[in-house]
């Protein structure tokens, strides 16, 4: 590949450089599935790529680094099975090279191992472009945990007809046939979605965010009802601001309490940042020290 020039602007790309005004419908619903198809195959691509590097981080490097660099309890109830046999620092690396959060990381690395082992013939069919990604995810949510056989069974009663079939019906033709073959799956995947339930943030638009409590489902109604309930008192009492503002403060005040004067007035947040060598169990005395942030 000719080296850039080292002086000079780049010029940029522009949509009209790519589709042209003239084209015929034909030829821009073909360039539609064409980059669908593209799309998908490199999904497969960086997902075997993945899946290749993962193999290499063997969990069996975290034994140099003794138990105080091992993984916490929380880490390990969380940590996903098809990771079981991959480093624990696995995902920060993937991170780094990928630029993106470990959360993003810790599920691409999962499906990679999933879509290369259990799920070969949904990664054949995607590298193939007749699955789209948005399909084989739903399938991979669906057969992730499932046994290999049942996995087997699914794919191949639901694979043949998944290119032309809508994602919805995918979804409801693999589910059926999941718990025909699994008649304890449907059980087993609630158990462990909620084993798995925790609380999140995630950040919107011009410094907001949004606080997602996962729970069971009947409690989650109750509690936005709950909420709503609230809301509608501040309402009564005079408050005009919109209803869905009220619920965002009614919820917040209901979590925080700002009334409750037994509390500590202010609290804070202590991080440390520690180089990994000094988690090592032989870490020399000279070690980097940790640095206090927050």
């Amino acid at each position: 590949m000719p080296r850039p020039p080292d002086d000079g602007a780049p010029v940029p790309v522009l949509p009209s450089e790519v589709v042209s005004r003239e084209s015929a419908e034909l030829e821009l619903v073909c360039d539609i599935w064409s980059a669908d198809a593209h799309m998908a195959r490199e999904h497969a691509r960086q997902a075997a790529t993945i899946a290749e590097l993962a193999r290499r981080r063997s969990v069996s490097r975290d034994a140099a680094f003794g138990p105080r660099g091992g993984p916490g309890p929380d880490s390990r109830g969380m940590r996903p099975a098809a990771l079981a046999d991959v480093s624990d620092d696995f995902v920060t690396e993937l991170a780094l090279i990928r630029h993106c959060s470990e959360a993003e990381a810790g599920r691409l690395a999962a499906e990679s191992l999933l879509l290369t082992t259990k799920l070969a013939a949904t990664w054949s069919e995607l590298y193939a472009g007749r699955l789209t990604v948005h399909k084989a995810r739903i399938l991979l949510d669906l057969l992730g945990d499932a046994d290999d056989e049942v996995a087997a069974g699914v794919q191949m009663r639901v694979l043949p007809d998944a290119e032309e079939c809508p994602p919805g019906r995918l979804a409801d033709r693999a589910r059926y046939h999941l718990y025909r073959l699994d008649a304890d799956a449907k059980e087993r995947r609630r158990r462990e979605a909620e084993r798995r339930a925790d609380v999140h943030v995630e950040r919107t638009a011009d410094d907001l965010g949004r606080l997602v409590v996962e729970g069971p489902l009947p409690a989650v109604h109750a509690a936005r009802d709950a909420v709503d309930q609230y809301a509608r008192w501040m309402r009564a009492d005079g408050d005009a601001r919109p209803i869905g503002v009220l619920r965002s403060a009614a919820a917040l005040d209901l979590i925080l309490r700002p009334w409750d004067t037994s509390r500590p007035s202010v609290t804070a947040q202590l991080h440390l940042h520690v180089a990994i060598s000094s988690l090592r169990h032989d870490a020399p005395a000279g070690a980097a020290p940790a640095e206090p942030d927050g």
